[in-house]
């Protein structure tokens, strides 16, 4: 059972839903970005990514006779959420903020940080709720032990997990600071007030939009009904990037709640930076009037 097969049936018997990841190679990834690629061994295998991530260990077993070196990915939001945590200086506030001198339950080192495994808590993923820390929960996922990192270190526990036993419960502070928060719409200046008002109404719609897009839906590799997350994002970000240019939004502001917004609906961090880039950069040349 000590193969990369081996793990992932281990995760998927425990109820933890599977994916095969790339995998880090001398000539950067195993996708087709190689050099290029800003993930390596981190992204999805499979065309719909976590939507596809299953315990189904005949599936499982197939995808790693296709790939017997991937990575494995784990679904968050269903049966864990992973507090993502960056750096050492990441992880002492993460402590700090819990006053406790090591996490209560299983924890992961990664490549150049660590990753704080907890009972699902129905929080959306959200980065950088602290400085370097990210939490990793509806529609998102994490590598898993023993996956290879970019930088050769294996993943692999520092606290263990146990197959049978319960994943320990967030605690109260950490659900706090992780828990999303409104932001603020700046105007740009008194004389635009009313223009405000009209820009804090559609960011709320915005956001609503994109939580309320249909996800796909995906038998055993084949997309059975389609999804609307993408367009949706990249919509609000073309009418959101158009009050922007005409100063009624802030930009770091609005975008920090579209990236929140787009993680929840299901997106991967990449995938959402990319379409809310190429949709506030056409709404930026097209400004409402």
């Amino acid at each position: 059972m000590d193969t990369m097969l081996g793990f992932a049936l281990r995760y998927a018997a425990a109820g933890l839903a599977v994916m095969p990841l790339h995998t880090p190679t001398a000539g950067g990834c195993s996708c087709r970005g190689r050099a290029e690629c800003t993930s390596p061994g981190k992204h999805p295998r499979l065309r719909h990514g976590v939507w596809e991530a299953s315990t189904d260990a005949r599936l499982i077993r197939s995808w790693w006779r296709r790939w017997p070196t991937a990575n494995i990915g784990l679904a968050t939001g269903g049966t864990l959420d992973v507090c993502d945590v960056d750096s050492d200086s990441g992880l002492l506030a993460v402590l700090d903020a819990l006053g406790t001198a090591r996490a209560a339950g299983p924890t992961v080192r990664t490549g150049h940080g660590w990753h704080l495994w907890f009972a699902p808590t129905g929080l959306p993923s959200r980065i950088g709720f602290l400085p370097g820390v990210d939490w990793r929960g509806c529609g998102g996922s994490v590598v898993a032990p023993p996956s290879l990192h970019a930088g050769g270190r294996r993943y692999h526990f520092t606290q263990p997990w146990s197959p049978g036993g319960e994943l320990p419960p967030c605690p109260p502070a950490l659900r706090q600071l992780a828990t999303p928060r409104q932001h603020p719409v700046t105007a740009a200046a008194a004389d635009v007030a009313d223009l405000d008002r009209y820009a804090q109404a559609a960011l709320e719609g915005e956001i609503a939009r994109i939580l309320a897009a249909p996800r796909p839906v995906v038998r055993r590799g084949e997309r059975v009904s389609g999804g609307g997350r993408n367009n949706a994002v990249n919509i609000a970000a073309f009418k959101l990037g158009q009050l922007a240019a005409a100063g009624a939004l802030d930009e770091a502001a609005v975008r920090a709640r579209l990236t929140d917004a787009a993680l929840a609906a299901g997106l991967n961090l990449e995938e959402a930076r990319r379409t809310i880039a190429s949709g506030w950069r056409a709404g930026l040349r097209h400004p409402r009037p």
